[in-house]
């Protein structure tokens, strides 16, 4: 029923996500007046079809593939009636997402409370917000934290119809596809690829870029792309990848890599939700690629009282980034609206930055990618031959660079390629955050056998080339 009236408070944060979630607790621990608006579905993008159903998936194909390793081959099929199947396993995954989406929908109702609206929004004016239920809400500054969408060329929709899926589509499929052809591999791309593949449906991949998961250290990616490429046909830098309808599937090229398949994965990227949002009223910007314009110290967009927080900026979606932005969005929103009790209002500072690609064996970087070090940085790096967890697990191909500051010793960043390599990653982003340099590091302990032996290996390297050079 309709209702015409205003609400009115500091802060209206739009989007009931992660970024949304974490703004809207900062505005109200901050005593701020806030609602925080979203049509629905209730559920984070990371719930629904972001890190939680992919990992559950990965997890799911890791039982298989090691079950299939310990037997004999070809006598999968030889196993005892009542044995887990591939199916099961996938509908045990997608059963861990509803979980976690129910729990989700149940956390955001017990923060919002009477202020959680569930409708759409639309500016009418730089301060005014026009809902779907004939309300409005004027408030002094916005949190824009609407999420994103899968991307999805509109020739392919047009071609492939219901054979094109996006990773919003293929973890609400309710059997597991038989056979499926990967457009794209960045790290959703690539992840899903080696799980599908290693629960036994038949997939091939083809992406434009020359690496895999956007490595930029050219011998991790040069390491990734020769062990992933050996698990699923796949096609790198491919220029020109074709994808047609084929019966009820589609058939991709790519260079010489030909595979037909129930679905075309498409894993292109995100691009932020804003249709029907009228952004341009509130006085926002948007670049050639759809994305809010904004400051990016501030995350405001200039000349409103717009910030932007999580997917909707366009930087990197991961969850704890989007907290992160929620939370500083609206310390910024505070702070700049001047007000006694927060206009000295402390922000939250930014984190080392961190990307892993749950692979197995992961993918990570972290702190300053290897295309942003400069000239004479210090380099350490450690393969599984020098290893000696990794001739445990008889895993060569394990691969850790460290990168440090020449004239201090500090470390800069570090890219990898090792199994768990999620908890080696977290290690090294703690240590460079805290300012940690070779020497410093190298008088912790590293325990034997252990793949943290392999920063230890990799430091020792790094010394000798400052006594070197002294």
């Amino acid at each position: 029923m309709s209702d015409n009236t205003t609400i009115e408070v500091d802060v209206a944060v739009i989007g009931a996500g992660t970024a949304g979630m974490h703004a809207f607790s900062t505005a109200r621990r901050a005593g701020a007046r806030a609602v925080m608006i979203d049509h629905g579905p209730l559920g984070t993008l990371c719930a629904r079809a972001g890190c939680m159903p992919s990992k559950a998936v990965l997890y799911a194909a890791k039982r298989w593939s090691t079950l299939q390793s310990l037997l004999p081959e070809g006598s999968v099929q030889h196993l005892p009636a009542g044995h887990t199947t591939p199916q099961q396993l996938w509908q045990e995954a997608l059963a861990i997402r509803d979980a976690l989406v129910a729990g989700n929908v149940r956390q955001v109702h017990k923060l919002g409370g009477t202020d959680l609206l569930q409708v759409s929004a639309r500016f009418i004016a730089p301060d005014t917000l026009a809902l779907s239920d004939g309300r409005r809400v004027q408030a002094r500054a916005f949190v824009l934290a609407t999420g994103s969408e899968a991307v999805k060329p509109e020739d392919l929709v047009a071609q492939l119809g219901n054979a094109l899926i996006t990773t919003d589509e293929l973890f609400y499929l309710p059997e597991l596809p038989r056979s499926v052809a990967v457009m794209g591999l960045g790290a959703i791309g690539l992840e899903m690829g080696v799980a599908l593949s290693r629960l036994g449906v038949q997939v091939a991949a083809a992406g434009r870029a020359p690496v895999v998961a956007k490595i930029s250290d050219p011998e991790v990616a040069l390491a990734a792309a020769r062990y992933f490429g050996a698990q699923l046909p796949m096609a790198l830098g491919e220029a020109q990848i074709s994808v047609r309808k084929e019966g009820d599937g589609v058939l991709m090229q790519a260079g010489a890599l030909q595979h037909r398949a129930q679905y075309l994965l498409a894993a292109l990227g995100r691009k932020p939700r804003l249709q029907g949002m009228e952004v341009e009223q509130a006085g926002v910007q948007l670049d050639d690629k759809g994305r809010p314009q904004m400051q990016a110290g501030t995350l405001r967009c200039a000349g409103s009282q717009v910030f932007v927080a999580g997917d909707t900026s366009g930087g990197r979606a991961l969850m704890h980034e989007a907290g992160h932005e929620g939370t500083l969005a609206t310390q910024q929103a505070l702070k700049a609206l001047g007000d006694s009790d927060w206009k000295n209002m402390t922000e939250r500072p930014r984190t080392t930055p961190m990307s892993i690609v749950f692979s197995d064996p992961d993918i990570a970087e972290v702190g300053v990618r290897f295309d942003q070090l400069p000239p004479d940085a210090l380099m350490g790096t450690v393969t599984g031959t020098g290893s000696g967890r990794s001739k445990l697990m008889h895993a060569p191909h394990h691969l850790l660079r460290l990168y440090a500051e020449r004239s201090t010793g500090r470390l800069l960043g570090a890219s990898l390629l090792c199994a768990g390599g999620e908890h080696v990653a977290h290690q090294l982003a703690w240590a460079i955050q805290r300012g940690e340099t070779v020497d410093s590091m190298l008088e912790l302990p590293y325990y034997h056998p252990t793949l943290e032996e392999m920063i230890d290996t990799a430091l020792r390297a790094m010394r000798r080339d400052l006594r070197a050079a002294v």
